[in-house]
């Protein structure tokens, strides 16, 4: 058998990852508070503080640290990459537990319904699609009856969609609205349960900095209009169905 040739790749994984926009993306906790970014989930307010809360695939553990901060302490994250994983162990308070591992291996030394939450933030599109169905299953058998999966992937119905799959020599699978409910129905989740989260630029008003809102305004704007642009381009090709998801990125949740 022909070893993958992705796994060297991810034990030099770090300078990938800062380049292809992470250093831009994550920004501290009180920015995220003062400018209303978009960086903790938008159902978050659905997951009681004493979540367990696994992030497969943490990379240097950003996303932990927003957790952490947000008052969500029984944290769990796993990073193939070790160089990302010493990042993330820096990073992150000593309670948080970082596991150097293959998801797929510690899913396996995982008991039955351990997690509230587990987020899988990029990285399904890395696992080659024989194991993808059954990594699925491993999550839906270490989920607790009633929690939450979340899923983010590259959206292949985005317009610039080969620029965002192909960017990366390790990505090997490629999701729409369509497909990855495919995949979650045979790993056992019943889809009626999934919804995908969108993310029109979040408005708000500041006395003290309104050039601030009105940018964000002018961001929705820009969001709208992203939006008309594939709809036309569907109009224009017969595409049926139209896609309701155009962004970037493919955010799915589904619960138990």
């Amino acid at each position: 058998m022909i070893p993958d040739p992705s796994n060297e790749l991810f034990q030099n994984y770090e300078r990938h990852y800062q380049d292809s926009g992470a250093a831009r993306w994550q920004v501290p906790i009180p920015q995220v508070k003062e400018r209303h970014l978009d960086r903790l989930p938008r159902w978050l307010d659905r997951i009681d503080r004493q979540a367990h809360i696994l992030d497969a695939g943490c990379a240097n553990g950003y996303m932990l640290s927003l957790l952490w901060d947000a008052g969500y302490h029984r944290l769990v994250g796993v990073e193939v990459s070790r160089q990302l994983a010493t990042a993330a162990r820096n990073n992150l308070s000593a309670q948080v537990i970082v596991e150097i591992s293959d998801v797929r291996a510690f899913l396996a030394q995982t008991a039955d319904g351990t997690f509230d939450v587990i987020l899988f933030h990029h990285v399904l599109e890395h696992i080659p699609r024989e194991y993808t169905i059954g990594l699925l299953a491993e999550f839906y058998r270490c989920l607790k009856p009633d929690g939450y999966l979340s899923i983010k992937v590259p959206n292949a119905s985005y317009l610039l969609a080969g620029n965002h799959c192909f960017c990366d020599f390790t990505h090997v699978v490629h999701f729409n609205e369509r497909s990855l409910p495919q995949v979650l129905e045979a790993a056992g989740f019943d889809t009626r349960q999934l919804e995908f989260i969108l993310h029109p630029p979040k408005l708000f008003w500041s006395w003290r900095k309104p050039h601030r809102a009105l940018l964000r305004v002018l961001n929705r704007v820009r969001w709208i209009l992203h939006r008309l642009s594939h709809q036309a381009l569907c109009a224009l090709i017969d595409q049926q169905p139209v896609p309701k998801v155009f962004e970037a990125e493919l955010e799915a949740l589904v619960q138990r």
